[in-house]
């Protein structure tokens, strides 16, 4: 992004309240603290020009990821038309060096300083639609009610297996009711889920060319256009590949040190995870992805590896048939023009 900034205001995000350091160029100028209330939010941003004389147009501001304790700075912030960063907490510690110590007062001036150090490489946010944002809540509460209902009922089945049926029965008895409750409650939530994409003309066309790619679900599909936000963030099947974890990288220094290509552990593991889960139930039909496997297998190539190729090999196809804006065709040939 081209920077015309004077001011970065760095904020420390917590449940409560709000911590800001406000930095002229690389001197600051003022820190404090504020409620994490859109009333109080607002007032901070007008108070910036009446106080200390700073425009909002003149101004950086840069916040962590926190989950949903940020969404009131982000809507107060957006609606004033400030240009924000919102960056990963570990990206911002490991640009600085070697830092000691933690408070809020501290993470903000960190903040505020990183968004002066890399004021050059600065990605701003952009605001998702609101159906993003609403299936994205939604899928987060699909995600804790299937954790819910698998705490329940796997410890049910194997207390079955390994215990009297009297005992069995009674553990049942005792828990059906709220199994039946979650199942019912997971169904109308995909239903749910289901209306809204189906709803919107774009979001439909690619949810559709997503789940038309071998071993692609909706659940998986839903994920990738959330993580992406419709393919306007990541739009490169590498980018999206290192952002799941499944992307290889070198580990090599001078002659002595050479070992292999490995994945990081830093990906999305929710991602990474769905993938694989494509990956495998790739294998159990009769698709490409099952002849790759077997033909590496034979030629001895270590099951892993294959699997993480075929994940990549999924990726790529989704990504293929949306910037094609067409279904995924096992032998398809691009035309001239292409």
């Amino acid at each position: 992004m081209k920077n015309t900034a004077k001011f970065y205001i760095g904020i420390d995000i917590s449940k409560d309240q709000l911590d800001y350091a406000i930095l002229k160029g690389k001197t600051r100028m003022v820190q404090g603290k504020m409620s994490n209330t859109i009333e109080s939010i607002t007032a901070f941003t007008q108070q910036l020009y009446l106080t200390h004389g700073i425009k909002i147009k003149d101004c950086i501001f840069g916040l962590e990821h926190t989950g949903m304790y940020g969404n009131l700075l982000l809507k107060a912030l957006n609606r004033a038309k400030a240009t924000i960063v919102y960056e990963n907490a570990t990206t911002i510690r490991s640009s600085l060096g070697n830092l000691r110590g933690k408070t809020d007062p501290v993470d903000a001036d960190r903040i505020a300083r990183y968004l002066y150090k890399c004021r050059e490489e600065l990605k701003t946010w952009q605001p998702k639609r609101d159906i993003i944002s609403e299936m994205a809540a939604l899928s987060s509460l699909r995600e804790k009610l299937c954790s819910i209902k698998n705490r329940l009922s796997v410890p049910l089945k194997e207390f079955k297996k390994f215990s009297d049926s009297k005992t069995y029965d009674e553990l049942k008895h005792h828990c059906h009711s709220s199994l039946a409750s979650l199942k019912a409650n997971l169904v109308e939530l995909d239903r749910s889920i289901r209306e809204i994409w189906q709803s919107d003309p774009m979001l439909k066309s690619k949810m559709e060319l997503m789940m038309s790619v071998p071993a692609i679900g909706p659940q998986t599909a839903l994920q990738i256009l959330i993580k992406t936000n419709e393919f306007l963030d990541i739009n490169d099947p590498r980018k999206f590949a290192c952002f799941c974890g499944v992307a290889p990288f070198p580990y090599q220094s001078g002659s002595s040190v050479i070992r292999k290509s490995r994945i990081s552990k830093m990906g999305d593991r929710k991602m990474k995870s769905l993938l694989h889960i494509c990956a495998m139930g790739s294998l159990k039909s009769p698709t490409e992805f099952r002849e790759y496997f077997e033909r590496k297998t034979a030629e001895g190539k270590h099951g892993m590896l294959i699997i993480n190729a075929i994940r990549f090999k999924i990726i790529l196809r989704v990504f293929a048939c949306i910037r094609d804006n067409r279904v995924y065709q096992k032998y398809y040939l691009p035309t001239r023009n292409e």
